[in-house]
Order: C-alpha cells, then sequence, then structure tokens
C-alpha cells in the first residue's frame, strides 16, 4: 500500500511540475531579424580578429534629417525603436524600415539614413567590430584619417 502511495504521489510531483513548466509564463519572444545577407544581399562576415568587440548605440534623427554620407566596415544591425527609416544609397535607391523592424545594414557601401516623416526616428544600432577600429566611416574621412565621428 506504501509503494501504491509513494508511486502516485511521486506521478503527482512529476506531473505538477511538468504542468509548471509547460504553462504560459510572462515573457514573450518575437523574431524580429534573421538573415545571413544585408540589406543588399551581402553575405555576412565577421571581423577575423583576436580583438573582437560588440557596441551598441541609440541613434535619434529629428524630422526632415539625415545623419551623412557614411559606410561601415564591420556587421551592423539596425533596429527602428520609433518612426520610419529610409536608407539611401549613393545611386539615389532608397529602402524604408517602419517602427519594429530590423535588418543588416550594407558593408562598405556608402549610404546615410534619413527621417522622411513627421516624428522623431530612434534607432537601436549594434556593431559587430573590433577593438581600437571604427564602426562608422565618413567617405571623406576614409581618405586621410580612418577615424569616427
Amino acid at each position: 500500500m506504501r509503494t501504491v502511495f509513494s508511486t502516485l504521489l511521486m506521478m503527482v510531483l512529476i506531473q505538477s511540475t511538468v504542468s509548471a513548466w509547460a504553462e504560459p509564463q510572462d515573457v514573450a519572444v518575437t523574431a524580429v531579424m534573421k538573415s545571413s545577407t544585408t540589406i543588399s544581399g551581402q553575405k555576412i562576415e565577421y571581423p577575423k580578429t583576436d580583438k573582437a568587440e560588440m557596441a551598441s548605440v541609440l541613434v535619434e534623427i529629428q524630422p526632415g534629417k539625415e545623419n551623412g554620407r557614411h559606410m561601415h566596415a564591420v556587421p551592423t544591425y539596425v533596429h527602428v525603436l520609433e518612426g520610419t527609416m529610409t536608407v539611401e544609397f549613393e545611386d539615389g535607391l532608397r529602402q524604408t524600415f517602419k517602427a519594429g523592424t530590423g535588418f543588416l545594414e550594407v558593408v562598405n557601401t556608402v549610404h546615410s539614413a534619413k527621417n522622411l516623416g513627421d516624428v522623431p526616428l530612434k534607432l537601436l544600432v549594434v556593431f559587430v567590430g573590433e577593438e581600437g577600429k571604427p564602426n562608422l566611416i565618413r567617405p571623406e574621412q576614409h581618405q586621410t584619417s580612418n577615424t569616427t565621428q
């Protein structure tokens, strides 16, 4: 009798534990972006270094403004937090991204982020770079000092 009772108690405890794990949690996970290429179709290539460094910045661009011509030599993830971002390339081609979307920026390609909307544009930008090297390069500086602004 005791063995049957112990077995039943053990089954109840196991079932309770499994049920507790299976119940909805207070955490929701929503996929935002998964890609092996940039917005222009370039394959992702991580820096080959023993000084890997990740960095992130919050960027805010006011309506009608832009962040200026620049490029990234490293993989760069952008997540649009608020507003609508328009990426404009040197050839005039444009791509638009709304709040809630994320994408991988082009590498070694001059472009500009523009806010053509009526509300501030807020972005989270994450760089997969290298210690001591710039994550953002202005074309004018690239030829001379290779520094960031």
